[in-house]
């Protein structure tokens, strides 16, 4: 078993090489559409629906590990992408962009993020075994903090369908929750 340091070590050399270069300061010239910030959410789920792939094939091995890091690091770096999207846009959602959001929040990570959660939970006798779940339980505080600034981030301009849109949000923030809750027992 590889020592704790050895895979936090790798994990932050992942997160650099896989992490964009910066982009040169300058206006954005792209109008930010609902359909972007939609975009971001599907962009999120398929790191997350991989994430469940590599968590069901997880045997407790370092090998079998190491997709995890390149999933989390997709999750989170798509997140942030959703978030700058979110923060940058000058427009105000139409009166059926913010219903057209929240469907695919509920119809995508509303899904996917609780599912996940309680798949790597189910894995957590591995992990332990593997030396692997304080490594578990960081990317869980990092994805809840990315889900809780990008939602809010949202949130500030949706005019309609605020009651469902809480309600998700809800239930993607207790769903990671329970998994920093569990794995820090």
């Amino acid at each position: 078993m590889a020592p704790l340091s050895s895979i936090f070590a790798f994990m932050l050399a992942t997160l650099a090489i896989a992490s964009p270069a910066p982009a040169p300061i300058a206006p954005r010239q792209e109008v930010i559409t609902a359909q972007i910030v939609q975009q971001d959410v599907k962009n999120i789920d398929a790191g997350v629906q991989s994430l469940r792939k590599h968590v069901a094939a997880y045997n407790g091995e370092l090998l079998s590990a190491t997709p995890l890091v390149g999933d989390f690091t997709a999750i989170h770096l798509a997140n942030r992408a959703g978030f700058l999207n979110a923060n940058l846009r000058r427009t105000k959602f139409t009166a059926r962009e913010p219903t057209a959001i929240v469907q695919t929040v509920i119809d995508t990570v509303g899904v996917s993020i609780p599912a996940a959660v309680e798949e790597t939970k189910a894995k957590k006798p591995l992990f332990d075994q593997a030396g692997l779940s304080p490594v578990i339980l960081g990317t869980l505080k990092v994805l809840l903090d990315d889900h809780d600034t990008f939602s809010a981030a949202v949130s500030k301009d949706l005019s309609a369908d605020l009651v469902r849109a809480q309600a998700v949000v809800d239930k993607i923030h207790n769903a990671i929750q329970s998994g920093i809750d569990f794995f820090s027992a």
